[in-house]
């Protein structure tokens, strides 16, 4: 197996047509197409299969393509990790983020990551749980910062998480909300609800953020894993939301949302720093993640 044929699957898989990868490449068509059915010789499988609109990758193409890809990170990590050590503090780090650490912890620590490493090139990408841990899991990100997953039973997680601070939930609305002054969980029970993240991520609160109390969750209107859509759709519904208590003070205090006073007690969750067991961090993804820890006592003082 070759690095360039790994790297034509991939192209074929972002573009969706022979013709276009072999582009992309600066490969001709015949070239292309020769690499991959060398592929799939060596591995005995189809890894594409042709249709009226262009070609898609079969099962065994889409789980080559997820290793695959995984080796491509790989070797550009193994160069930076070469050019870091050399001195040449160049290369790239890329982190998956949930809303919360984003707007609390990113900018001091990118401001100061920035001032040591000014040829590093950061990729950002905002996601919640349990994207965030695909994204990790497939080598697509260096480090995660945001909900961590539950502990491995019997075996030995392929993550290393560290705790960093404890995210309170509360109750949010638009300022002007009908029921922006009530002080009951159950008398919010017949309000159109919105859950951001998925259900099995950070939004896996919502329910027990009523069954706590006794009551049965109602059915969410709107399931959103936009931070900016969710602000957009209480901003301009009725819709109500179980949000970091962080992140909607300020909105609160420059009143472009409410933040419920509530009798029950809302749930927590942790934020924490993610990564994998192996590889490890290229020297400066662990600068990096220094400085994101660093940046948690300021946040909590």
């Amino acid at each position: 197996m070759k690095l360039q044929q790994i790297d034509a699957l991939i192209a074929i898989a972002e573009t969706g047509s022979i013709r276009a990868a072999a582009r992309r490449l600066g490969l001709s068509q015949p070239a292309l197409s020769k690499g991959l059915q060398s592929l799939e010789s060596e591995l005995d499988v189809a890894l594409v299969e042709r249709t009226a609109t262009g070609v898609t990758l079969t099962g065994y193409g889409r789980t080559v393509l997820a290793r695959g890809k995984g080796i491509v990170l790989e070797i550009d990590r193994l160069r930076d990790d070469i050019e870091q050590l050399r001195g040449r503090t160049r290369g790239r780090v890329s982190l998956a983020m949930s809303p919360s650490p984003a707007q609390l912890l990113l900018p001091a620590a990118l401001g100061r990551f920035h001032v040591t490493h000014p040829d590093v090139q950061l990729h950002v990408r905002e996601a919640v749980y349990p994207e965030t841990m695909r994204l990790l899991r497939e080598q697509e990100v260096d480090l995660v910062v945001g909900a961590q997953p539950p502990p491995a039973r019997g075996r030995s997680s392929e993550f290393l998480v560290e705790r960093l601070y404890e995210n309170r939930l509360a109750v949010s609305a638009r300022i002007d909300h009908p029921k922006a002054r009530v002080r009951s969980l159950a008398d919010l029970l017949d309000e159109d609800w919105l859950v951001h993240g998925s259900l099995d991520g950070p939004g896996s609160l919502y329910a027990p953020a009523f069954q706590a109390h006794g009551l049965e969750a109602p059915k969410p209107w709107v399931l959103s894993e936009s931070w900016t859509t969710t602000i957009a759709a209480l901003q301009g519904t009725n819709a109500l939301a179980l949000l970091p208590q962080s992140l909607v003070e300020p909105m609160a205090r420059t009143r472009r949302l409410a933040l419920l006073s509530l009798a029950e007690e809302m749930p927590r969750w942790d934020v924490s720093l993610i990564t994998r067991r192996r590889p490890p961090l290229t020297p400066v993804a662990r600068e990096l993640a220094t400085l994101i820890r660093r940046t948690v006592p300021r946040l909590i003082d």
